[in-house]
């Protein structure tokens, strides 16, 4: 007979026990370790070999800062290489004619000309640096796209670089002036402005391809 105070006093299970006359697991040692308590619905965690392959690794960072960094030193050396040039112009042709109204004439027309080449060059290098700067930011976040379009822009950019090599210096206004002799320091500029370009093509593309790199875009493009 059981007494409603303990039901199970007489032909049912022991008070806190179980069918086997045993006590649950967690009441041993004072602990639920039988009983997981993680939720079952949960997704799986990632695996940690492919949460540290998705981390940004430091060869696309340095990469990314290359594209920022360069085209803008490019932009400001080709302002450099602008002014030089032009006082190189203005400075040869004061006195050149022996009248200082057509020297004044000449001078005018020569600088009128020289801008309108600095704002077609330059406008295109600030397009290019903004195309550079915003890819930057997309190869970053791991676009593949965006590598790519990074790499085709690194090969022209590498192509006409070999080209003012050979040429003599940077691809500007120069040309136009053969002839004459110029200031060292505007040769000096344009080398610098032309290796720059070179130089830091070439550690962009093989940063861009190492294996950390090519593990951390195809890792982005499983999210």
């Amino acid at each position: 007979m059981t007494s409603p105070q303990n039901p199970w006093q007489q032909g049912g299970y022991p008070q806190g026990g179980t069918p086997s006359g045993g006590f649950p697991q967690q009441h041993l040692q004072g602990g639920y370790s039988q009983y997981p308590q993680s939720n079952p619905f949960a997704a799986p965690p990632v695996p940690a070999q492919e949460l540290s392959t998705f981390q940004r690794p430091i060869t696309v960072e340095i990469a990314f800062w290359i594209a920022i960094v360069v085209p803008l030193l490019a932009t400001v050396l080709s302002v450099l290489s602008y002014m030089l040039l032009q006082g190189f112009v203005n400075d040869s042709i004061a006195g050149s004619m022996g009248d200082p109204d057509l020297d004044q004439q000449i001078s005018s027309v020569a600088n009128g000309v020289m801008l309108f080449f600095f704002v077609f060059i330059t406008i295109i290098y600030l397009v290019l640096t903004g195309l550079w700067i915003l890819f930057g930011f997309k190869m970053r976040a791991g676009k593949n796209w965006a590598r790519i379009t990074l790499t085709v822009f690194a090969g022209l950019w590498m192509l006409f670089g070999v080209i003012a090599l050979i040429q003599g210096g940077s691809m500007t206004m120069s040309g136009d002036l053969d002839g004459a002799n110029l200031p060292s320091s505007y040769f000096a500029l344009s080398y610098s402005q032309t290796g720059l370009g070179l130089v830091g093509m070439i550690v962009f593309l093989t940063l861009a391809y190492l294996k950390p790199s090519n593990w951390y875009f195809k890792a982005a493009s499983r999210f």
